[in-house]
């Protein structure tokens, strides 16, 4: 409230009386005195940049000072970019940044040990930094003052990263950042700085704090290599020797390894394809200009560089049929699908580099809905240098021109058993898998008679065959033995069962209750029997190498068909799955699943699944309901169905309608009365690496 003059008056006159002034009981005069300044301290920001590579799309940073007071940095939701006020706070900090990875998300976390202005970026590199000087998982700074105040030093943060920089010598002297602070050096998506090494490096930091770093370079060579850091343990100058900046692929060097920014034609072709008024139909009648620069089958053959093949092909589909319309009843692929009207793609990220001009790659995109999703891909340059334009650099889509379905994927399972009277594994569990996928025929739809797997984990190999019921997939049939030839394992029986997951070992999920778990083995073809042992897991390593026989047309001498598949991420050891954080099914979903519980499923064309999505873990992308029934004196009826989530922010309750596939309704889960009947429901995710998480719920009769 502002005083008028007389009012500020009548305030002086009472201030007087009040003994304000000076003594009126003995005549003294009234004095005054100026009062003391007040410093107001200059204003002090910590702002950077939060990037993996691409810059961290959508991202929230949040940035905690050692007397656990937080301040919030508002972020740049397209280029990361973010600023934070900390003018007051209390060196050392901690800077958190949650956002869109690929089609995940992750938690990065950065340090400073100093007050003041500064610049201070948060990337996959400040994370392993961070996990390193703590010894632990990074995001435990953020409820934890003490151990800020303990672990995070000057000393301790200007050590490690001199570490991390000597181990990535060639590295940085290879993308121009010889001598560049890891952690406030310029970071401007598409620019010369860090961006051109995050392009380079991958990193993940382990739930103990442990650290993988790989190269591209060192990823792409013949024999990839890994280096793994245990907690609390830094990099040393000899481990350059595993962070190469030099592929040898086929034996010879490969030094001018294309970089992300390399594919940014291509990332721009999509976006042109898929916005504006673009649909599906438009696009699939090549109506859109932009969508002829996607594919390798739009290339004059004039224009084709020498050894690029003519046509896409991948898995055994046509870019038509991958892209397309898919068959009667299945969902149509992202060209012909309107859902994807509006789709803003990201960078394509490079996973492997297969030769100077041809890339393994993943490609995300985001829907004007919210649901985001990825395809791993590979690409090539296909344009002779003549036919390059400034706008197109003559990337093209070709396909990993296998003529069927070969895939090898690492999983990681939580299995709770909702009948506690049958659970599979005695208990409930972990799970540690690889998911092999083999095509039922080939892309001349010639069936495929059977396939046998062998790698890392699988031991003498696992048979995959054909089943008695309907599977879009080879079944697996069998762990082989040392002796049996092919043609004995085509002479295995069949199972009814539709099954892609090689489960290669668990643990219960409660430590104390581990005298309770069993593993199935013998009992189910698709567990390893026995269970693998710590060193057998430890094989299984990134990019390892398996080879998919597969054979047709009644010859079991030799196959039709060899592929050499790479695993791009194994799954972790199932006891440290222990220290995982994990989406979890609702309660209210899980009555549904159980007879009995009161609120138990009676059938319907959808199934409502539920959860809270979880703070620090990937959302949830897709939910998976089975129900097997039998009512009565009729037959079992089963249906699967599956539906996709949008991603949700931390703490928020997420409801999801799943539809039975085809349209089938679910049969009832109340009135079931077979001995085989069973409800099961799982929520699934990945990680920034392409690993697969489930949550599984069964109740088995």
């Amino acid at each position: 409230m502002k005083l008028t003059p007389i009012a500020l008056s009548i305030a002086v006159l009472a201030l007087s009386a009040c003994g304000g002034g000076g003594d009126s009981s003995t005549g003294g005069t009234t004095t005054t005195s100026t009062p003391p300044e007040v410093s107001v301290p200059a204003k002090q920001t910590v702002s950077g940049v939060a990037a993996t590579g691409a810059a961290m799309q959508g991202a929230t940073v949040t940035l905690m000072d050692a007397a656990g007071k937080s301040a919030s940095c508002p972020a740049d939701a397209t280029t990361g970019s973010f600023q934070c006020d900390v003018t007051g706070l209390t060196a050392p900090f901690v800077l958190a940044a949650t956002g869109n990875v690929s089609d995940s998300q992750a938690t990065l976390i950065s340090l400073s040990a100093t007050a003041g202005t500064q610049t201070i970026n948060i990337t996959p590199l400040t994370n392993a930094i961070a996990a390193t000087i703590i010894g632990d998982n990074p995001t435990k700074l953020l409820a934890d003052s003490s151990l800020l105040q303990s672990k995070v030093t000057s000393s301790a943060i200007s050590t490690t990263v001199k570490a991390y920089s000597d181990a990535l010598a060639d590295l940085l002297s290879a993308t121009g950042n010889t001598g560049v602070d890891l952690i406030s050096g310029p970071l401007t998506a598409g620019a010369p700085g860090l961006d051109r090494l995050l392009d380079q490096v991958k990193i993940n930091v382990l739930p103990d704090g442990g650290v993988q770093l790989s190269s591209v370079a060192g990823a792409s060579s013949d024999t990839p290599v890994v280096l793994q850091l245990a907690p609390g343990v830094a990099p040393t100058a000899s481990d350059t020797a595993s962070l190469p900046s030099v592929a040898t692929i086929g034996g010879a060097p490969v030094t001018n390894l294309p970089s992300a920014s390399d594919l940014a034609g291509l990332q721009a072709a999509f976006n042109q394809c898929f916005g504006g008024s673009s649909t599906g139909n438009a696009r699939m009648e090549g109506n859109v200009a932009a969508c002829s620069q996607i594919f390798v089958d739009e290339v004059a053959s004039g224009n084709l560089q020498a050894g690029v093949p003519a046509a896409y092909l991948s898995n055994g589909a046509s870019a038509e049929q991958e892209f397309g319309p898919g068959p009667s009843g299945s969902a149509p692929g992202i060209f012909a699908d309107d859902e994807m009207n509006g789709a803003v793609f990201s960078l394509p990220e490079i996973i492997r580099v297969q030769a100077a001009d041809k890339v393994w790659m993943k490609l995300s995109w985001t829907r004007t809905d919210g649901i985001r999703d990825g395809v791993q891909l590979i690409a090539q340059v296909a344009l002779q240098p003549a036919a390059r334009t400034s706008s197109d650099n003559g990337w093209r889509l070709v396909g990993n021109q296998r003529h069927m379905v070969t895939k090898v994927n690492g999983s990681a399972q939580r299995w709770d058993w909702l009948n506690p009277a049958k659970p599979m594994t005695g208990t409930n569990a972990y799970i540690s898998s690889l998911t092999l996928q083999v095509g039922i025929t080939d892309d001349q739809n010639v069936p495929v008679d059977f396939a046998i797997v062998k790698g890392p984990g699988l031991r003498n190999g696992v048979l995959l065959n054909r089943s008695n019921g309907v599977c879009g997939t080879l079944n697996i049939a069998a762990q082989l033995t040392p002796s049996q030839t092919p043609a004995q394992a085509a002479a295995l029986p069949r199972l009814n069962s539709c099954r892609n997951n090689f489960r290669l070992a668990g643990v219960a999920q409660d430590a104390s209750a581990q005298a309770l778990f069993t593993w199935p083995g013998a009992t189910n073809k698709a567990f390893a029997d026995p269970q693998l042992s710590t060193t057998e897991l430890e094989g299984v390593t990134p990019f390892s190498a398996y080879t998919f026989d597969i054979y047709q047309n009644g010859n079991t001498a030799a196959p039709a068909y060899s592929y050499t598949v790479r695993l791009r991420t194994p799954p972790p050891a199932p006891v440290t799955l222990r220290q995982y954080a994990w989406q979890d099914v609702s309660k209210a979903a899980r009555d549904q699943l159980t007879p009995g519980s009161g609120t138990t499923f009676t059938g319907g064309s959808t199934f409502p699944m539920s959860w809270t999505s979880a703070a620090n873990v990937p959302f949830v992308k897709r939910s998976n309901v089975q129900i097997r029934s039998t009512i009565g004196a009729t037959p079992a009826v089963f249906v699967s169905g599956n539906g996709r989530a949008r991603p949700a922010a931390p703490n928020t309750v997420v409801s999801l309608n799943v539809l039975g596939d085809l349209g089938a309704s679910f049969p009832s889960v109340a009135g079931a009365t077979g001995g085989g009947d069973m409800s099961f429901a799982n929520l699934n995710w990945t990680d920034p690496f392409d690993l697969n998480f489930s949550t599984s719920v069964e109740y088995d009769h």
